[in-house]
């Protein structure tokens, strides 16, 4: 019988329905054979096949993921991304009416100084570095004392007009100054809302402020101001399991409560009995260290609105709050240019720890209670 006759009988048997279940059970056992000796390839030798002999002859280019160079901030002393840890220092004034609240952008800031304005109202000149902020107000007027401070850091400082002499002082110390009343749209803009003054409803953006300032050829990258001393925290089995510090500002819409956070040796933000929480990201607003800075103030008037004469220059009483602790310390300035520095009974420099520092500003006689 030729071969041809019998594949043809083969084929026949194929049809019937043993044959069927025959060829079934050969296809299976095909399968299964087939994705066992791969797994087995895969498992037990693909790896040696496949890794590089390296002799003392030879070398082999092996393709890893390219670290990001970080550097530390001169600002807040934390580590960020190299392009961004040491961008020229951003001031914004940002006003704290009770129709003003929530604000926006605060939680970006590295630094937030916070007096009284007048009338018992505080204001916020809060300090960007490293973070941007979409959305940054209300935004308000300039004094002068927020004047003095933000000459520490050769800051940009963007305001919305202010008073005579705060915008006579911009001018005497050739501060890089981001007026909304020169740059109008550029970087500002109106957000009404009904039954709300429209004194509340300015706002900004940290990017867009920055584009103004190297338009106007300043260095956004760089700024010359000296920095604070830095510390690590507190090991945690050192820390304290609370601490409150509340500060009278005039009234209880003013009122501050910072309360300690042993596990993240933070301390979170509450304003006339609640937490102070950004209005975009929602999160309470926090910070690593407190420092409650006492000075002198004379009632004075600008035109005819009332306002205060702060004496920033020169030295006074000063309160250091971190890893859940109170410093007392003594505070100096020698110029408008200079850095406010801190100093414990000793006379040796405070170190702050990194992150997010609060300046509280109030005068000489103030309560201020920690507990």
């Amino acid at each position: 019988m030729s071969f041809k006759d019998k594949w043809k009988i083969f084929i026949e048997k194929l049809k019937t329905p043993h044959g069927k279940k025959v060829l079934a059970i050969v296809i299976i056992g095909i399968i299964i054979l087939g994705v066992a000796g791969w797994a087995i390839y895969n498992r037990y030798f693909k790896k040696e096949i496949t890794k590089p002999i390296i002799t003392s002859s030879s070398s082999i280019a092996v393709k890893t993921e390219k670290p990001i160079d970080k550097e530390t901030s001169k600002l807040d002393g934390v580590s960020y991304e190299k392009d961004f840890a040491n961008r020229h220092p951003m001031a914004i004034m940002v006003e704290n009416h009770p129709d003003a609240r929530p604000q926006a952008g605060l939680d970006k800031a590295a630094i937030v100084y916070e007096t009284e304005a007048e009338g018992g109202i505080t204001r916020f000149m809060a300090i960007f570095g490293a973070q941007d902020a979409k959305k940054v107000g209300p935004v308000r007027s300039a004094r002068t004392y927020y004047v003095d401070w933000v000459d520490e850091y050769d800051g940009f400082y963007a305001h919305v007009g202010g008073n005579a002499d705060a915008l006579a002082l911009i001018e005497q110390l050739g501060i890089k100054d981001l007026n909304q009343f020169t740059y109008g749209t550029q970087a500002y803009w109106r957000e009404p809302e009904d039954g709300k003054a429209i004194e509340h409803t300015m706002y900004t953006d940290t990017e867009k402020l920055r584009n103004i300032a190297k338009d106007n050829g300043w260095s956004t990258s760089t700024s010359d101001f000296t920095a604070l001393s830095f510390k690590t925290d507190a090991a945690k089995d050192v820390r304290p399991e609370k601490q409150t510090i509340n500060i009278n500002f005039s009234s209880s819409l003013y009122n501050v409560q910072w309360d300690y956070d042993k596990t993240d040796n933070i301390y979170k933000r509450s304003m006339a009995g609640e937490a102070h929480n950004d209005r975009i990201s929602g999160n309470q607003l926090t910070a690593k260290n407190i420092i409650v800075q006492y000075v002198d103030r004379t009632p004075t008037t600008n035109g005819d609105e009332s306002a205060w004469e702060v004496d920033t220059i020169g030295e006074g009483k000063a309160e250091i709050y971190q890893d859940g602790k109170k410093i007392d310390a003594t505070w100096k300035k020698s110029s408008h240019k200079d850095r406010t520095k801190y100093y414990d009974n000793t006379g040796t420099e405070i170190k702050l720890n990194p992150g997010v520092t609060w300046y509280e500003v109030v005068p000489n006689g103030a309560v201020v209670t920690a507990e």
